[in-house]
């Protein structure tokens, strides 16, 4: 399988890609769902389609919909929560 066309330019890997904290955590959803059969489910792709682009989705959300550990979603608009609980 491919890799998302996403990948290279996802703000989500591009902000934690460096924090060894996370890094972890963050090759695990790569492998599922930026390289992986997950890439249909990436809740960030989603949002991105809906609202107009990779620039309306937060940085801090996971590609399950989540927030990252140690971070809220009480900053998304309503919009973004409402494709994400979708």
């Amino acid at each position: 399988m491919a890799d998302c066309e996403n990948l290279a330019t996802c703000a989500f890997f591009k902000e934690y890609e460096t924090d060894e904290a996370k890094k972890q955590a963050l090759q695990g959803f790569v492998d599922m769902y930026c390289k992986g059969d997950k890439q249909n489910e990436c809740v960030r792709k989603k949002v991105s389609k809906a609202l107009g682009g990779p620039q309306n989705v937060p940085v801090n959300m996971k590609p399950d919909g989540k927030p990252i550990l140690g971070t809220s979603d009480s900053n998304w608009p309503a919009e973004v929560k409402a494709i994400a609980n979708s």
